[in-house]
């Protein structure tokens, strides 16, 4: 998008409530922890959570997000959400099941409830079941029109296994006349 080329209406309404899976990361930071994890994952198939040491990402942290799969993956349980992440969706989600995800958030969109845990759970279930990291741009609208980009990853972790255990995924916005169509 160019600068003041915002979506408006029915385009911003569609572009918001389908999540546009992407095959790289594109996003410097999304990059960054994907680099991250990708290292500490070796030559297994999935990093293990154990081996994530909060340290080396802590300017991350605060867009980053930490699920525990509940009943098989049917549902996420939070554990970790950070507090960029609470600033731009308006909830504090720690300790909520995505299920349990209120409307997003703040002054960005007004989305019902079942349509933000769909979203959340359809992402975090296709990486926990493919075993494999998920990219996604996530458009938000409000007043009928699009203002911001989420860039995100989501991650399956095992924790001290080999089958996924855990996500951790994270999301960093720029207002979308930054990001190119």
């Amino acid at each position: 998008m160019t600068a003041g080329s915002f979506a408006t209406g029915e385009r911003a309404k569609r572009i918001t409530d389908e999540p546009q899976i992407i095959e790289v990361p594109e996003h410097p930071p999304v990059i960054e922890l994907f680099s991250y994890l990708e290292r500490i994952r070796g030559g297994r198939e999935m990093p293990d959570r154990a081996d994530i040491k909060p340290s080396e990402i802590a300017r991350l942290l605060p867009n980053v997000i930490i699920a525990e799969a509940v009943d098989g993956g049917r549902d996420f349980r939070v554990r970790l959400f950070g507090t960029k992440l609470v600033e731009l969706l308006g909830e504090e989600r720690t300790s909520k099941l995505l299920s349990e995800f209120a409307e997003e958030g703040g002054a960005y969109s007004r989305e019902n409830p079942e349509a933000v845990q769909r979203r959340w759970i359809y992402i975090t279930q296709k990486a926990f079941f493919s075993r494999k990291p998920v990219f996604v741009k996530v458009p938000f609208a409000a007043s009928g029109r699009l203002y911001l980009i989420g860039h995100c990853l989501c991650v399956p972790l095992t924790a001290g296994g080999s089958d996924p255990a855990q996500t951790i995924g994270a999301m960093f916005v720029t207002r979308a006349e930054d990001t190119p169509d």
